[in-house]
């Protein structure tokens, strides 16, 4: 990679004579060489980054902010989920507290109404 930056330079150098200083030439061929080399740098940059927050990153942990409200310039409310437990947390420039600890949430089934019986039913 570091080859293909190079090039221009060095056939630069190689073709001027050495006792006398020559200022480059930018040629169409030399812009194209170098937008390409510049494309390959920027492409490799943003392949790894997918492939770091892919592979190498944590995802899915123990801690999720479930949401969070903005109190003032530095001071927020958050609510965070850590192992099934809601906790309600106050954030400030200074401290993080905890306000308060929501129970674990029981699992909710939705249960069949009672069937009717004839003495439940509305008269007409």
């Amino acid at each position: 990679m570091a080859l293909l930056l190079a090039l221009p330079a060095l056939t630069l150098a190689v073709g001027g004579d050495p006792g006398r200083a020559e200022t480059p030439v930018v040629s169409g061929g030399m812009l194209t060489q170098l937008t390409l080399g510049l494309v390959v740098v920027l492409a490799a940059a943003v392949g790894l980054s997918w492939l770091l927050r892919r592979h190498v990153l944590p995802r899915g942990g123990a801690i999720r902010v479930i949401g969070g409200l903005p109190l003032g310039s530095r001071e927020r409310l958050l609510l965070v989920e850590v192992d099934e437990v809601r906790l309600l947390i106050g954030v400030t420039s200074q401290q993080i507290q905890t306000l308060h600890v929501f129970p674990p949430a029981l699992p909710f089934t939705l249960a069949p109404p009672p069937p009717e019986s004839a003495d439940d039913r509305p008269q007409p």
